[in-house]
């Protein structure tokens, strides 16, 4: 398993390659972290006249590089790449078909009124674009951090099955808890539990049956809102929130949902977007989850099995 870390040399790349650190320990995977340099038009380089303006910025980026490079630790294997492209996000989409990534790690604006998670322009082009899992760090990521479970947005209805199982699915693969969580908008006292209810009988009806019941859990928040609800639930510092796209998407594609944008303004953990009816290595598909094919490490006992 590869991640693609998009890296640049400011807080959010170092927030996306502190994710891709915690990532690629505890998923057994391998990081190519990619720098992109936007293509130079004959137009934009007439206008700064002759000189070595091209080269000065491709040795800055290449020293950007080493620094990354001395910021993973050696436990981690990963690779190093300079890559041209038209824009960030493209670039990182075709480095990631490159080597076949499993997903693309990118971290926040700092643009942003938002606590954790603020969406620059690289990200929204690749939340609206991508074909794989984007996966996004909250400010100030810690690489200390080890991923210990795994929670996913759904919702009471019948539309979000799919998500339930590739839920279930990611335990099964990974060995990690799963907690899946519904978001209310309204007290509970006005839900009366049936909420809960309903996510479980999704559960009940999934295809994917959890090879570890006990690790399936499923939560309910409650607020005034989506991002009140979001702040009323207890959010592991280990975890990650997988989420799903919107219908607006075209199958097999992202494109964020106005509830997942909600969800990112209060967030205190990654979160992971997956494209419209993503089911990796089911129903024939010949993709590769994000969570590779081996049991997650135990951040306890650095072995690979049940934490």
């Amino acid at each position: 398993m590869r991640y693609i870390v998009g890296y640049s040399a400011d807080h959010r790349g170092r927030d996306a390659l502190n994710l891709g650190i915690a990532l690629a320990r505890s998923m057994r995977a391998e990081l190519d972290v990619v720098l992109v340099l936007k293509v130079e038009d004959a137009y934009a380089g007439a206008l700064r006249g002759s000189g070595n303006y091209t080269q000065l910025v491709e040795q800055q980026a290449k020293e950007w590089l080493q620094e990354a490079a001395e910021l993973v630790p050696e436990d981690v294997t990963a690779r190093y790449h300079l890559r041209r492209s038209t824009n960030a996000a493209t670039g990182l989409m075709e480095m990631a078909e490159v080597v076949n990534a499993g997903a693309i790690i990118v971290g926040g604006s700092s643009r942003t009124s938002w606590l954790w998670h603020g969406i620059g322009s690289v990200d929204n082009a690749l939340l609206h674009r991508a074909k794989l899992p984007v996966i996004m760090a909250p400010s100030s990521y810690e690489n200390s951090t080890s991923i210990t479970s795994i929670d996913c947005a759904v919702s009471p209805k019948v539309d979000s099955i799919g998500l339930v199982e590739e839920a279930i699915a990611t335990l099964n693969r990974t060995g990690l808890p799963v907690r899946l969580v519904c978001m209310v908008d309204g007290s509970r006292d006005e839900d009366d539990g049936r909420v809960q209810a309903a996510v479980e009988a999704l559960v009940a009806d999934s295809s994917v049956r959890p090879e570890e019941p006990e690790k399936l859990r499923v939560v309910v928040g409650h607020g005034r809102g989506i991002a009140e609800a979001v702040e009323s639930v207890d959010w592991d510092p280990g975890a990650v929130l997988m989420a799903g796209s919107s219908k607006l998407a075209q199958r097999g594609e992202l494109f964020l949902s106005s509830t997942t944008s909600k969800i990112l303004s209060k967030l205190p953990i990654p979160v992971l977007v997956v494209p419209r009816d993503y089911h990796p290595g089911r129903y024939g598909s010949e993709a590769q989850p994000w969570t590779g094919q081996l049991k997650a490490v135990s951040p306890d006992r650095g072995t690979a099995g049940r934490s």
